[in-house]
């Protein structure tokens, strides 16, 4: 392929992968998330013979499954095959016994079609501008509490129900990202939920979070909402968004997306469909 090189992608590349994701008005990745993603994964991309990033894709293997994600191709460079030559290569480094996901964009769908993925559910997205926390009516019977390194393993334990894997690795660098972190405990003062809640240029990225029920989930959600006066954003599971469409709303959120959630190596989603459950971000699952 003329004038474009494949290598592994480094933190000497944020400068470039910035400006790519500018490019495509991808606004949530600036620096401090781009290294996040770069420190969590594996990453691919084209160069131009002159050095500059034109595309990107990143791996993150966990305990039982991986996810790719970030995947960005220049507007300059489109249409060369350069997404799917660097899913080839993520899929030739990630654990070939464990199944690797993907949340899929409108582009980007019929080329994972034709590598083999394989839609096995959707991801909606809700964002909101100016929010109305009171109108999350919760139980007073749910407790809130600042979340430290100490509940960690029931954090781990509540997100390898939503995700389907173990992420300890990925959970502890993610709580040290996050500008907020609360747990839920009910009566008996077992943790029932918790909600990280990470800032970007954009918005504030409410997730990972995972709740036994709709009343945790909620309280968790007023809390973040209360505790930030930007704009929100929540990716979630198909079957959170059907339990908590309308609660959402109400509070001031609109449904501005619903993407393809696709697998290869296997045809089902890993997760507990019981469980409430919002993306760290669509490249993290």
């Amino acid at each position: 392929m003329p004038n474009v090189i494949q290598r592994s992608l480094t933190l000497d590349d944020i400068p470039d992968l910035v400006a790519l994701s500018k490019e495509v008005d991808w606004p949530d990745y600036n620096a401090e998330e781009l290294t996040s993603l770069l420190t969590n994964g594996h990453f691919t991309g084209f160069t131009t013979t002159e050095g500059q990033v034109i595309s990107c894709a990143g791996l993150f293997q966990y305990d039982s499954v991986a996810s790719i994600g970030a995947v960005i191709v220049s507007e300059t460079h489109r249409g060369l095959g350069l997404a799917r030559q660097m899913i080839d290569t993520l899929l030739r480094h990630s654990d070939p016994s464990v199944p690797v996901v993907l949340t899929a964009t409108v582009q980007g769908q019929p080329v994972y079609e034709k590598i083999g993925f394989q839609t096995a559910g959707y991801i909606h997205t809700y964002k909101a501008q100016k929010t109305n926390p009171s109108a999350l009516h919760v139980s007073h019977q749910i407790h809130l509490f600042p979340a430290d390194e100490t509940h960690l393993p029931s954090i781990e334990r509540l997100d390898e129900k939503g995700a389907g894997t173990n992420r300890s690795n990925f959970l502890i660098k993610r709580m040290e990202r996050a500008a907020f972190k609360l747990i839920a405990k009910d009566e008996h003062h077992e943790i029932t939920g918790f909600a990280f809640g990470v800032e970007t240029p954009a918005n504030l990225m409410i997730g990972p979070l995972a709740a036994n029920d709709e009343q945790t989930a909620l309280a968790l959600i007023q809390s973040l909402l209360t505790s930030y006066s930007g704009a929100f954003r929540i990716d979630m599971q198909e079957e959170t968004a059907e339990r908590l469409h309308a609660s959402l709303v109400e509070a001031g959120f609109t449904k501005t997306n619903v993407a393809h959630f696709m697998v290869i190596r296997g045809n089902e989603k890993q997760n507990d469909p019981a469980l409430l459950y919002f993306l760290a971000s669509q490249a993290f699952s």
